[in-house]
């Protein structure tokens, strides 16, 4: 099998003088202005078809409210009717869940730390995460000893001016 050397094929670059930049830069902006412009039609459409929704969906929620109210007075009513706590019907079922919720009298915090004063610290949830922003400002000699570095790279970036040159 013969290997082929690779040849860097060499391509001249399609703007050839800094004017040709600038006018590469005039029409960024002039696509950026038109870009702004159909994001704000999107945004007028999508209010347009929200508002549209709410006018068309409120009274079929309203109707779903009250069927549903409907049905629970039934239901209240006529529970002894039912199979165990709940009853399949044609079309759904109707019933009772049973639901469990912890309320305690005062805030998070104070529950956290009386739980760990007796003790109990495995009823706490503890997250850890890196602070990188942090650890970019510190020494080499630390990040050598945790096994990191910073990378840093030199990006290129285009700041097109909003503003109409003069002259």
């Amino acid at each position: 099998m013969l290997h082929m050397a690779r040849k860097r094929i060499v391509t001249e670059p399609a703007l050839r003088d800094w004017q040709a930049v600038d006018g590469a830069l005039r029409d960024i902006r002039e696509c950026n202005i038109a870009l702004k412009e159909l994001g704000a039609e999107l945004d007028r459409r999508m209010v347009a078809a929200k508002e549209d929704y709410n006018n068309a969906s409120l009274p079929l929620q309203n109707r779903v409210r009250r069927l549903e109210a409907d049905v629970k007075e039934f239901v209240d009513a006529h529970r002894a009717e039912l199979c165990g706590k709940s009853r399949t019907l044609t079309f759904g079922t109707v019933g009772y869940r049973r639901s469990s919720q912890l309320k305690t009298n005062q805030s998070s915090a104070d529950t956290i730390a009386m739980l760990e004063a007796i003790g109990h610290a495995e009823f706490v949830n503890v997250t850890k995460s890196l602070d990188r922003a942090a650890l970019l400002r510190q020494p080499a000699e630390l990040l050598d000893r945790i096994d990191a570095w910073v990378k840093t790279t030199d990006g290129f970036h285009i700041d097109v001016t909003s503003d109409v040159p003069e002259g």
